[in-house]
Parts: structure tokens; C-alpha cells; sequence
């Protein structure tokens, strides 16, 4: 959609009057924001990289009257990101399939053993075949999140965003995030086990069995892909600290840093 089809001509020109030069180019978000019972129309100035916030009246209201509008603006551009970007390249991946691949090696092993197997080892197995069956769990979860988010923004694209609607989004990002967070955890969680079960299996398989060494091969393969402590550096581990806590509703360092930004950036009157 255009621009002069959300936004009123006159905020256009208010706009266009605020540039920093003549090809200074620029967007609106393209929500309208509510904030106690007025609306405001959020502008980046792309080339000189500033903001401005008009109210609908036609008025540029002071820094402090907009700070809860920059946030909201700010929280639904990163939802949107969320969404459709990151989201998007959630769902695309092939979790799915490939925690259901674990689950048949699984099963081929295991009838291929049966007779073979100790107590100690089904409980491995059963073990790994909960593990990928959480996964999967929380993957379908997170496919139903993503979908429902989309539809959240797509709700107030070109129209009014509340602070309801910021509140909905945000519960969905945090449980999308939850979502990747146990799946994370969980691979994490049963490492030792597993590699216990990938260990006790190479002993356990009959030397010219092929079709159950291909098996062992492609599941210890899948098994080495999964997380694990001691491949994770300090970056990784900090990330997840992050996302606990943005789960638990805290704002991440980055948020801030994006927010203080763009405050120094706005032009609006201080």
C-alpha cells in the first residue's frame, strides 16, 4: 500500500517539510499508534537516519509526550521482524522431519536389537525418542505462535495499534521464544544420555548387520548436530541467559540500546 493511502495528506506534507535536504528519503510505520486517545504517525527519515512523530492533529508533540509511543512503535516493528523474518526461518526448517527421521532410526535399532538390548539401553532409547518427540512438540507449538502472530500484525497494518495489541504481540513473541528456548534446553539436558545410548550401541550392533550400521551411522550423525554444552561458547550461553529473561518479560540489552538510539535520533522538540 502507498503511503498516501494510511496516511492523510496533511502528515505527508509535515513530513516531506522535515526532511534534512531535498533526498532525504522516508517511510511511516505503517500502524497508527494509539496512545491515550490520540494517535500518532511514527516517520523515519532513512537517508539522514532521524524520526519524527506526528500526532494525527497535525501537531509535533514534545520528546516526553511521545516516549510511550516510540516504544510501542518500536516493539511493533520488532514483532513484525519477529514474525515474518525470524519466525518465518524458524518454520521453514525442517525440525519436523528430522526429529520424525530420529524416531525411526530409533525404532529400526531397536527391533533390529530387540534381543540384543539391555534394560539400561530402552531406557536410552526411550529416552532419545521422548527428546525428539519434545522437539516436535514444541516445533508444531511454534509453527501455531508464528501463524497467530502474523495475524496479529496483519490486524492493525494500516490501521490503529493499541497498547492491547502490543501486549498480545508481545505474549506471542515471548512464547515463540519459550518455544526455541525447549527445544534448545532439552537437547541440552540429555546429552550425556545420549551419547551413552550412541556408545553402548556401537558394541551392541552385529558386524555385517548393514541396514543397522546405516542406522547407528545417520543417528549418530543427527545426534552430533544436537546441542551440547561443550560446543557452546560464551556468546551462545549468554544468548540464552537473554532469552530467559525476555521470556520472563525483561527487555534484552539490545531493546535498550535500539530505544536509546532511537530517542537521540527523534526530532521532535526536547
Amino acid at each position: 500500500m502507498e503511503l498516501h493511502e494510511y496516511v492523510p495528506q496533511r502528515i505527508l506534507e509535515i513530513v516531506k517539510q522535515n526532511r534534512a535536504h531535498d533526498r532525504d528519503q522516508y517511510g511511516v510505520l505503517p500502524i497508527i499508534i494509539e496512545h491515550e486517545d490520540k494517535h500518532y504517525f511514527y516517520a523515519h527519515y532513512k537517508t539522514s537516519d532521524r524520526y519524527l512523530v506526528i500526532r494525527e492533529d497535525g501537531q509535533i508533540p514534545s520528546l516526553k509526550e511521545i516516549e510511550p509511543v516510540i516504544i510501542m512503535a518500536a516493539s511493533f516493528v520488532s514483532y513484525s521482524n519477529a514474525f515474518y523474518v525470524i519466525g518465518d526461518q524458524w518454520v521453514k526448517e525442517k525440525t519436523i522431519r528430522n526429529y520424525q527421521r530420529i524416531q525411526r532410526l530409533l525404532d529400526t535399532l531397536e527391533k533390529g536389537l530387540q534381543h540384543r538390548l539391555t534394560e539400561e539401553q530402552r531406557d536410552l532409547l526411550n529416552d532419545f525418542r521422548q527428546t525428539a518427540q519434545t522437539v516436535i512438540d514444541w516445533q508444531r507449538e511454534l509453527e501455531r505462535l508464528v501463524a497467530e502472530g502474523k495475524k496479529g500484525i496483519e490486524k492493525i497494518r494500516y490501521k490503529v495499534g493499541s497498547i492491547q495489541d502490543r501486549e498480545r504481540l508481545d505474549q506471542l513473541q515471548r512464547q515463540s521464544l519459550k518455544c526455541v528456548h525447549e527445544q534448545n534446553q532439552v537437547q541440552l539436558d540429555t546429552y550425556e544420555k545420549r551419547k551413552q545410548l550412541i556408545k553402548s550401541l556401537w558394541k551392541s550392533i552385529p558386524l555385517l548387520n548393514v541396514r543397522l550400521w546405516f542406522a547407528f551411522y545417520e543417528l549418530r550423525m543427527h545426534h552430533q548436530r544436537m546441542l551440547n554444552w561443550s560446543k557452546m561458547d560464551a556468546e551462545e550461553i549468554r544468548a540464552m541467559e537473554i532469552v530467559r529473561k525476555r521470556i520472563d518479560g525483561e527487555r534484552d540489552p539490545e531493546s535498550n540500546q535500539v530505544l536509546k538510539e532511537i530517542k537521540a535520533a527523534v526530532i521532535n522538540p526536547r
